[in-house]
């Protein structure tokens, strides 16, 4: 044994994305590793139809809002990593469990790793709605890489401003 550590390259990173900007700041992560490694990188969006269905008559209104805002976060993730030279990157937006089916569309990829934000939810909202990330961690195939912003705040609008400590 070496003393050092062996580098694992990976081939397919696979970004997951909900459009807010813990997620923008997590693609910008795996966009770096994958220009680190010369690997493909896949955006993937959820549109979470669980929450879609108990919209009864809006169901379909909020399934089409859904899905051009996944069109929107993913768009932005493939334009971040054409812009740092990435050549092998596309993304997809899909329906179901956002955590179910970022597991099972990361297995179809061949994926080497899966990279996730973290909205470092309050106890009470965990117990809500859950963790993406954690299923995610605990049911992938290959590694996981949480990221979690340094700062998060609110700002204006009730949209998240993800402060990483850079002017």
């Amino acid at each position: 044994m070496t003393g050092g550590v062996n580098r694992v390259p990976y081939r397919m990173i696979v970004a997951a994305t909900d459009g807010s900007p813990a997620a923008l700041y997590a693609a910008g992560h795996a966009v770096a590793l994958a220009g680190q490694n010369g690997a493909a990188l896949r955006a993937v969006y959820v549109v979470n139809t669980h929450i879609a269905f108990h919209l009864g008559a809006y169901q379909h209104l909020a399934l089409e809002t859904l899905k051009e805002e996944g069109h929107r976060a993913v768009d932005e993730v493939v334009k971040m990593a054409e812009s740092a030279g990435l050549k092998d990157v596309s993304g997809a937006v899909l329906s179901g469990s956002p955590r179910q089916v970022i597991v099972d569309w990361a297995r179809e990829q061949d994926a080497d790793l899966i990279v996730v934000g973290s909205h470092g939810y309050s106890r009470l909202t965990y117990m809500l709605i859950g963790s993406v990330a954690e299923y995610v961690v605990r049911h992938a195939g290959c590694p996981v890489l949480v990221v979690r912003p340094k700062k998060v705040s609110k700002a204006g609008e009730g949209k998240e401003q993800v402060t990483d400590g850079s002017v």
